[in-house]
């Protein structure tokens, strides 16, 4: 019997040492305030969670919506803990547009333009944010920048950064639904203000930074799902990168449905014609959807992704969406490109909703925002 009993606790803990780390919103919660100081803004009694973390550019690193022991929404790189020069991921960051054309803030001044010179500024991607207010339910953050676009002109500019975790009425309120008491929620508010702090005004001839909300999410069977505005066709969303088949991409009724699997490096975006002020993600397997609202407006100039030298770098995407081929992809809008005269402001904010449920609630939910059932989002 005594021997039986050595047997089945060397095998428990043969099995225990084995078994891989569960990591969902506590692991990475643990990991990143051993590290660094680390900020949560909660609601719903604790229930959903928000990770923040100055010394990351004030990013959102993940969320959840079934407190400490939920699941992590947010991609986290760890890697990047190890070494500084890696980036960190994270479920909602600021960086400053144009990624493609001529005025390119990621390719330096290095002819030609090209992706082996991809390098994003470590103002903008490594160097910490200063804190400046912070309560039970917002963070304020504030960062000076200097940016030197890819035909070499230099930008001094100051953001500021406001994050606000979102009660279930206010979820209503800005969807304008009903959350069944079924229905597990976590949604934030990041607004964003852009100063120009040079002495000179910022024209078109020489370039215009631009707000650009983006997040990272772990790559899975997620379908991003985009209605179309103005009678929108395939032939009217950009594509970039690589060719996608319909497997990866189709337009069915005026909607746009795109792999989210952060297996194959791709990118999509939506023009501001076609472009609508809310879209979503959903994954079956996760029994999850996920809402996505941003300032929309009504001026013309957005950047776009092409890696080169453009006649028309003016001409871009609302939305712009990008899968991974390292297992994450990206939740994405671009605020419009402005000119602006010295100390002048211009703004952009952008609201993320993830929403669990029963398969028929969020089916619901999909049909009242999106216009689309969840049924048929398969590719």
């Amino acid at each position: 019997m005594k021997h039986l009993f050595y047997i089945f606790s060397f095998l428990f803990l043969t099995i225990s040492c084995s078994a891989p780390t569960k990591k969902n919103y506590n692991y990475y919660l643990n990991l990143l305030e051993s590290e660094h100081e680390v900020i949560e803004l909660t609601s719903n009694e604790g229930d959903a969670r928000i990770l923040i973390s100055p010394f990351h550019q004030g990013r959102i690193l993940t969320s959840t919506y079934d407190n400490v022991e939920g699941v992590s929404n947010g991609w986290i790189n760890e890697k990047a803990l190890e070494d500084p020069a890696k980036s960190i991921g994270g479920e909602e960051r600021l960086w400053i547009g144009p990624l493609g054309s001529q005025f390119s803030f990621y390719f330096q001044q290095i002819k030609p333009i090209h992706d082996d010179n991809w390098n994003v500024p470590a103002t903008m991607d490594a160097a910490p944010y200063d804190l400046i207010h912070q309560d039970a339910k917002h963070v304020t953050l504030s960062k000076k920048m200097q940016l030197t676009n890819f035909v070499g002109t230099t930008f001094n500019l100051e953001v500021n950064r406001k994050i606000a975790i979102l009660s279930k009425e206010t979820i209503e309120d800005h969807l304008n639904i009903e959350l069944k008491h079924v229905t597990n929620h976590v949604a934030f508010e990041t607004k964003h203000k852009l100063t120009n702090l040079d002495t000179v005004a910022w024209t078109k001839a020489t370039g215009l930074p631009g707000l650009w909300s983006a997040g990272m999410y772990p790559g899975d069977d997620s379908i991003v799902i985009i209605p179309l505005k103005n009678n929108g066709k395939k032939s009217d969303v950009l594509t970039y990168l690589a060719t996608m088949d319909s497997k990866r991409l189709t337009v069915k009724n005026n909607t746009v449905l795109f792999k989210a699997d952060g297996q194959y490096r791709s990118k999509i975006g939506v023009p501001p014609e076609f472009a609508p002020n809310i879209y979503g993600c959903y994954s079956k397997a996760k029994n999850k959807l996920t809402i996505v609202a941003y300032k929309k407006e009504h001026d013309t100039l957005y950047s776009n992704s092409y890696v080169s030298i453009q006649e028309e770098p003016f001409k871009g995407e609302a939305i712009p969406i990008y899968n991974n081929s390292t297992d994450f992809f990206e939740l994405e809008s671009n605020a419009p490109l402005k000119e602006m005269d010295p100390g002048d402001s211009t703004t952009h904010w952008q609201r993320v909703y993830h929403l669990s449920a029963t398969p028929s609630e969020l089916n619901r939910i999909a049909l009242e925002l999106l216009g689309i059932s969840l049924k048929t989002v398969e590719l």
